[in-house]
């Protein structure tokens, strides 16, 4: 069963393009080196260039372990976290609806 997941979180002004390279970073990685992480975006809010939400989905808990002990989420924590004004509010979901097509499949282990 797929892991759903968001992550929310706003940064200190001065810091705002430190936190992004370090988030275009980390998806790089993501995208070259986690093929059972099944979708990753990083999305930085309009209104509020400061605040960010991160939409994930992980094949399973394997794949959600490997993620978390990467070493590009081991600097992504790094540069981050000490620039954020608040924790990191992280959720998982259960689905109810999706056209993405990979989700709509059962994932074979």
């Amino acid at each position: 069963m797929p892991i759903l997941m968001t992550a929310r979180y706003q940064v200190k002004p001065h810091a705002i393009d430190r936190c992004k390279k370090a988030i275009q970073n980390l998806v790089v990685h993501v995208k070259e080196n986690e093929k059972e992480t099944l979708f990753y975006m990083a999305q930085q809010e309009k209104l509020n260039p400061y605040a960010f939400l991160h939409i994930m989905v992980f094949k399973d808990e394997v794949a959600l372990t490997m993620h978390r002990s990467s070493k590009a989420a081991e600097n992504f924590v790094k540069v981050l976290y000490p620039e954020t004004i608040d924790p990191l509010e992280f959720k998982e979901y259960d689905l109810t609806g999706t056209n993405f097509p990979d989700l709509n499949r059962p994932i074979s282990h």
